[in-house]
């Protein structure tokens, strides 16, 4: 496996319209004519979030890892930023790339949207792997809730929130962060706000029940935000999902252990 530098993996960006006229970038690597692996990130983060970890999954596998709309180098429209709507891009862009089907692997806001993908579109998918993620409502409360409703533009990307917001439970490579804070920083709050809204109210644990497609569910244990309490519960609403926590990580353990994570996920992916 050949490291890739954060520049390099910038100068990887390449765009594609959609139908519903929304351009959305993304990062392609691997072996074209491989598998493909969709690789979603989460909440204001972008693309770059795989990019410790996309170089181990690339071998014998296309990876393609998008910006979400309203993040990276993609579209930043007025609305909306629903979990329907934004999964309906991710629909778009795996018809646009001929994708299907594809194993999506989905890191917290993209965990949801992987569940949304298999739940409704079950024929675009191969397995699914939940990252950090869950399928409860979002809450008016907590430490999350607090900063994101007190953010206006242009935010700090060097603020106490943004550093603890891009950071992890073990050291993470710090040209790495310094990277994830000023794509954090540079999405609108208008952005943060609309998604932490529409997902107070949208519930998906009831259609949890509709995701045929083999899941894994991976955790840290020292994660705060997507609780074990809620994993648990998304890990016995899918049948036969497969659920590893790993000890002293975080949330964002693909940053934190990015080749012990890709290698649970190829070892997931190429079981039979």
């Amino acid at each position: 496996m050949v490291a890739i530098s954060q520049e390099h993996f910038s100068a990887l960006k390449r765009s594609a319209v959609l139908p519903n006229g929304l351009r959305l970038a993304y990062v392609e690597m691997g072996d074209p004519d491989g598998v493909p692996i969709l690789l979603l990130h989460g909440f204001t983060d972008s693309a770059r979030s795989w990019s410790l970890t996309a170089p181990y999954l690339a071998t014998g596998f296309r990876v393609i890892a998008p910006d979400l709309r309203g993040h990276g180098h993609s579209d930043q429209p007025e609305g909306c930023y629903t979990i329907p709507e934004m999964a309906n891009d991710v629909r778009f862009l795996i018809e646009a790339l001929d994708l299907a089907p594809t194993h999506v692997v989905g890191h917290s806001l993209g965990g949801r949207l992987a569940q949304a993908i298999a739940e409704r579109w079950p024929h675009l998918v191969r397995k699914i792997v939940l990252i950090s993620t869950s399928a409860a409502l979002r809450e008016r409360r907590g430490w999350l809730w607090e900063n994101i409703r007190m953010l206006r533009d242009p935010i700090d990307p060097e603020s106490a929130f943004i550093r603890e917001w891009c950071s992890g439970a073990v050291p993470i490579d710090e040209n790495f962060l310094a990277h994830a804070r000023r794509e954090s920083a540079a999405v609108p709050s208008r952005i943060w706000h609309s998604i932490y809204y529409e997902q107070l109210a949208y519930d998906p644990s009831p259609l949890l029940q509709d995701i045929s497609a083999a899941t894994l569910i991976l955790r840290g244990k020292e994660d705060m935000i997507a609780t074990e309490e809620h994993q648990i519960q998304m890990k016995d609403a899918i049948v036969g999902a497969k659920f590893i926590s790993l000890p002293d990580h975080g949330h964002n353990i693909h940053w934190e252990a990015p080749e012990r994570v890709a290698h649970l996920i190829l070892t997931f992916l190429e079981r039979p």
